[in-house]
């Protein structure tokens, strides 16, 4: 069986003569990453700024329960919900006859505005852990931005697959087609953007075992003397059901050898 050579720069012409995939493409993926990393940096920021308790319900519901004595009470301020600024507790509370210090941030303004350095607050600690009761644990969450990141990346990733589906059954076809003579029915220009004009192309429509099918391509020269009713080359499945335009200038660039015609 024939396996002709194929790179890179074949498999980026074939995704180019189709613009609208690829910028969906593009644009999806492209949008997430820009969503996404921005986040990645800004949680990654304000989460050394503040303590965070992880499985804090085993604590709750396991954790040894003392008094401690708050040594510190500080703002974050580069946080601020409704006019008010999330809160680090720091204090003090005696551990295996040593003094131990912990942190714990907390959102509650109506609860904590009335406290002061040197009370005495009720925690629970376990294994190095401890929670002040009477508060919940602040914690910042932009998981709605994920979500959002994710599904454009979904977008993308969806029409990542149809451009690929599209460009496989051509790469296929370049690696292990037949080369047959098809009749020429049509020829229709796809102007691609329309500034840039990235993404010209032409739809040849042609005729082969009598069977019709179309093919995409930008090399213009390919029908500049051919007309309807014309032969053409193209490849054609080992089954042959598939089948598109043979690319003579991917062919020289190659170096594909085969020069006859089945």
């Amino acid at each position: 069986m024939t396996n002709r050579k194929i790179n890179l720069k074949t498999i980026w012409q074939r995704a180019k003569i189709r613009p609208s995939l690829l910028l969906a493409t593009f644009q999806g993926i492209a949008f997430s990453l820009i969503l996404f990393l921005p986040m990645a940096l800004i949680m990654n920021s304000l989460g050394s700024s503040f303590p965070y308790v992880e499985n804090i319900e085993m604590v709750e519901s396991n954790g040894i329960k003392t008094s401690a004595v708050l040594t510190n009470i500080k703002s974050i301020d580069n946080i601020t919900i409704n006019g008010e600024n999330p809160q680090i507790l720091t204090y003090e509370f005696d551990l295996n006859g040593q003094k131990t210090q912990s942190k714990f941030s907390v959102f509650d303004p109506e609860n904590t505005k009335n406290l002061k350095k040197g009370d005495i607050i009720p925690i629970k600690h376990l294994n190095g852990k401890s929670i002040a009761m009477e508060y919940e644990q602040y914690s910042f969450s932009m998981d709605f931005m994920y979500y959002i990141a994710g599904v454009f990346l979904l977008i993308g990733l969806i029409f990542f697959y149809l451009l690929y589906s599209r460009i496989k059954k051509e790469i296929s076809l370049y690696r292990t087609g037949s080369i047959k003579e098809g009749k020429i029915i049509s020829i229709n220009q796809n102007r691609g953007f329309t500034f840039s004009k990235f993404g010209q192309s032409m739809d040849v429509h042609y005729e082969y075992e009598n069977k019709v099918d179309k093919s995409r391509t930008n090399n213009f020269a390919l029908t500049n003397n051919k007309s309807i009713g014309d032969t053409i080359r193209i490849l054609v499945s080992q089954d042959g059901n598939t089948s598109c335009l043979y690319p003579e200038l991917i062919a020289k660039t190659n170096g594909w050898r085969e020069n006859y015609v089945a």
